[in-house]
């Protein structure tokens, strides 16, 4: 075969395989309401959606009691008995606490023994946002599940339904719920339903120890099944949390689902119903009703089983097995590995010396990659931030995919030139050994991480005995079973670049992640791109630069904020009740005429001490504003007293504006323990951020205000300072401040209006 006809058909197999694999990776259609009774349909979920999810719904606002209610209505309607849980609730992790009102609903089964599967979303959103992803769909979801689950026989097990309240102000209502509702401890299995964003898979991205009997369940049951082990091992060593987090610790099996598309409408007014990809409702409502069917008539006693290793390959091909089975294939692989290194000696002329190099080769590409990764998206944030159109670069597909480009054209040079000094097989070999290590120790000490490494090499070693590095002209069977052999290793990487791309974004973290897996990728399909570099030569890196250039061009004049993206900020008004001043603060990275007409023109970028948590890595501009009459929160001495250097001060704290959220901050003194309304805060060395300093967040201050409790250390005065936030701005009067425009939107917390106040104890 011809150099121009090999080349030719490898582009033309590389082009059609990954386009391939991510048409394959397609979601399941939403059904119409229509369907039948016993199927799950997004459309008649969606009806539950548009009816608590249009607006934000914030634990504390007068949105949140409206969606409650609705809950609580639509569970009565199905069949079943809803309790509202009001209670105060604490997570140390988060040093958080608030008043919390879960809904909680039990279906019973027919086994008679108590015994439960706790199907879990929660119900509240931010203050920015409708939340019809995070976490709407999951409810709407379980709403409909119920109702299909009703339309059968009864299950052998109960069903709980927990809808948690005050999820985003540090998993609150999961916290309560497993402190003190009694059903908690009937509780045996947990399905989790979750989103960051409002579209993409419904991945399974978390489960609890042990997960084998779990896993095996879900490849049975589930129509569309998504997730790999590598997510849940990362997801381990992550500070990330979801309500799963609070049922694992309390020993609870379960499996965690999320949808993580479109990251742009995360906490924004953009994760509305409107835009909410039904595709991911559906995917939500598939998994959640066939899981629910199969635990519900399960022995929840026998959920236990070795953790498994698992991954998808399109069209939805879900492979598992035992985790224990990864090092004996490893071992395999070495000795594959071995036997090609001898048969290249001689087949090859490829002296040990030479593999040796090929892994030092490696092992430069691999970090040269991450390098090269790491400037090519801070160049692109600094042209954005500096000359370019302001916009968002964190989900751009024409930048990762000219990044991806950049890549491919240095790899591909980067071999050309090592060519003339490295046989091909030898600059493989070298490369498969570094994947052999990390087998090893992916195998020893991330093993749901160890078939990305695993699986490729055992294709790579046969393309590399059987058909590859030839220095005869490449035979058509051999270019055949080359693209045999590369299609799953291709598959693998394009899964794994794109759901690392999804879950990480275009980011100072995620393009080094993602070109060191690209790296990897280059590294592993050596034994056709081999054949694709030595008959296209130059012009393959040369094509790659031009695609590079012409990629850019594309990011550099589509990535603006308009309309359809704007631009998400949080703009603060902060009164410091002691000085009698405040000031306008902003989030925006770089200054708009609206933003403007707060901060100024030339503001100051920093943080807000006293006003934000200091574990809070976010630098504001800040403008002196003018000074608005508000109240100031209070902190009343109710009682004090000193026993053996320990000193206990209770305190009523409240807002006579009503704010619902209050921080509280102890600047002067060391806080020993401290309880809320009764309930113990916790120490400052659980909670998941600590800068030393003792604070905690109450979400939905009751209007008669909270309880709190100090015990610190010795007899001197304790400096307390108190904040209450309120949703929105404060209007200025004689000032015509612009309402925000179209193309800017709220994060997060949204604008807010903050009050500060010292007390010395």
């Amino acid at each position: 075969m011809g150099d121009r006809s090999a080349a030719l058909l490898i582009v033309l197999f590389l082009m059609l395989a990954t386009a391939g694999g991510l048409y394959f990776e397609r979601l399941p259609a939403p059904l119409p309401a229509s369907s039948g009774a016993g199927e799950f349909s997004a459309e008649r979920a969606l009806v539950h959606l548009n009816a608590f999810a249009k607006a934000p719904h914030p634990i504390g606002s007068e949105e949140h009691d409206r969606s409650r209610d609705y809950l609580v209505a639509q569970l009565s309607a199905l069949g079943v008995t809803p309790e509202i849980q009001r209670t105060t609730a604490v997570t140390a992790r988060y040093q958080a606490a608030g008043t919390v009102e879960n809904i909680v609903a039990r279906w019973k089964g027919t086994s008679g023994a108590s015994d439960a599967v706790a199907l879990l979303a929660h119900y509240d959103s931010v203050p920015a946002g409708p939340g019809a992803g995070d976490d709407g769909a999951g409810v709407a979801a379980w709403l409909e599940v119920l109702r299909a689950l009703r339309t059968g026989p009864p299950l052998r097990n109960d069903i709980i339904l927990v809808f948690t309240d005050g999820e985003e102000a540090g998993l609150l209502g999961a916290s309560a719920f497993i402190a003190e509702h009694p059903w908690a401890r009937d509780i045996r299995a947990v399905v989790n339903l979750e989103a960051r964003g409002n579209a993409g898979a419904s991945q399974l991205f978390e489960t609890s120890q042990d997960n084998g009997r779990l896993v095996e369940t879900f490849a049975q049951v589930a129509p569309h099944p998504s997730g790999t082990s590598l997510t849940y091992e990362i997801y381990k060593h992550m500070p990330n949390d979801t309500d799963m987090t609070v049922f694992k610790k309390a020993g609870d099996a379960g499996l965690n689902f999320a949808f993580i598309g479109n990251w742009e409408a995360y906490h924004t007014p953009l994760d509305n119903p409107q835009r909410l990809d039904m595709r991911s409702l559906q995917h939500h409502g598939e998994n959640g009703l066939s899981l629910a069917r199969r635990l519900g008539n399960a022995d929840l006693t026998q959920l236990n089983e070795r953790d498994a290793a698992f991954f998808v390959l399109p069209p939805g091909l879900f492979f598992h097995y035992p985790s224990s089975w990864n090092w004996p294939l490893t071992i395999l692989c070495a000795a594959m590995l071995l036997g090609v290194m001898f048969f290249a000696g001689g087949a090859f002329e490829t002296r040990w010396s030479g593999i040796a190099g090929g892994s030092l080769v490696c092992v430069g590409m691999l970090l040269l990659f991450a390098l090269l990764s790491l400037c090519f998206v801070r160049a692109v944030q600094w042209l954005h931030l500096r000359w370019l159109a302001e916009g968002s670069t964190l989900q751009s597909i024409p930048y990762v995919l000219s990044m991806f480009a950049v890549l491919a054209a240095v790899g591909t040079a980067l071999y050309l030139w090592l060519r003339q000094k490295l046989t091909g097989a030898g600059f493989a070999l070298g490369g498969f050994l570094l994947i052999l290590l990390a087998a090893m120790a992916t195998a020893r000490w991330l093993p749901g991480g160890n078939f990305v490494f695993l699986w490729p090499l055992l294709a790579g070693l046969i393309a590399t005995g059987a058909a590859a590095f030839r220095p005869e002209k490449l035979a058509p069977g051999s270019l055949l079973l080359l693209f045999l052999l590369s299609l799953p290793v291709l598959l693998i990487f394009v899964s794994l670049l794109r759901g690392f791309f999804e879950a990480l974004g275009f980011t100072l973290l995620g393009a080094p992640v993602i070109g060191l897996l690209f790296a990897l990728f280059f590294i592993v399909m050596l034994p056709l791109l081999d054949a694709l570099i030595s008959a296209g030569r130059h012009y393959v890196p040369s094509g790659a630069l031009v695609l590079a250039v012409g990629l850019f061009a594309l990011g550099a004049t589509t990535t603006r904020y308009s309309n359809a993206h704007p631009k998400p900020t949080m703009l603060s008004y902060a009164l410091d009740a002691d000085s009698g001043k405040a000031v306008w603060a902003s989030t925006a990275s770089r200054l708009d005429p609206w933003t403007a007409q707060y901060v100024g023109t030339s503001p100051t970028r920093g943080k807000l001490a006293g006003f934000f948590p200091d574990w809070l890595p976010i630098e504001f501009l800040q403008n002196p504003a003018p000074l608005v009459s508000l109240a100031a929160p209070e902190a009343q001495l109710v009682e004090s007293s000193v026993a053996e250097e320990v000193r206990t001060i209770h305190l009523r704290i409240t807002s006579p504006r009503h704010a619902r959220g209050l921080m509280v901050s102890v600047a002067q003194g060391k806080v020993l323990e401290a309880s809320v309304n009764g309930h113990s805060l916790g120490k400052t060395s659980e909670a998941r951020w600590s800068a030393g300093r003792w604070s905690f967040d109450y979400s939905n201050a009751p209007d008669e205000g909270i309880d709190l409790l100090l015990r610190a250390q010795g007899a001197a005065p304790v400096r307390l300072g108190v904040t209450d936030r309120t949703a929105g701005v404060p209007a200025i009067p004689e000032a015509n401040l612009a309402p925000r425009p179209a193309d800017s939107m709220p994060f997060q917390w949204g604008d807010t209006t903050m009050v500060r106040k010292t007390f010395v104890f």
